[in-house]
């Protein structure tokens, strides 16, 4: 579990670098959210996509990784991955917090 939060939180850290948080989302194409995947091989990209889905981490279909996302330069919609950055925020927070028992 550490591992999948701690990998979530550095992709989320670079991704908001270079990407713009709209409505609380950060929208990136599937193959780029593939090769972050695939950077460490502690899990499969199956399993990982499975542990995000259920996390909360992306906002997805119900039997995939993606959403329909309108392409603000090209009108059209197509299938994007979608960073939930609310769930990066708390999770983040709550991984960050030290405590003392």
């Amino acid at each position: 579990m550490d591992l999948i939060v701690k990998e979530f939180i550095s992709i989320v850290d670079r991704l908001e670098q270079d990407n713009p948080v709209e409505n609380e989302r950060i929208v990136i194409d599937r193959d780029e959210f593939k090769k972050l995947l695939e950077k460490y091989a502690y899990a499969t990209f199956k399993q990982k996509t499975r542990a995000y889905k259920d996390l909360n981490f992306i906002i997805h279909d119900k039997n995939n990784y993606t959403m329909p996302h309108k392409d603000k330069v090209s009108k059209k919609t197509v299938r994007k991955v979608i960073f939930n950055y609310r769930t990066y925020q708390t999770v983040k927070h709550l991984h960050e917090t030290i405590i003392n028992v």
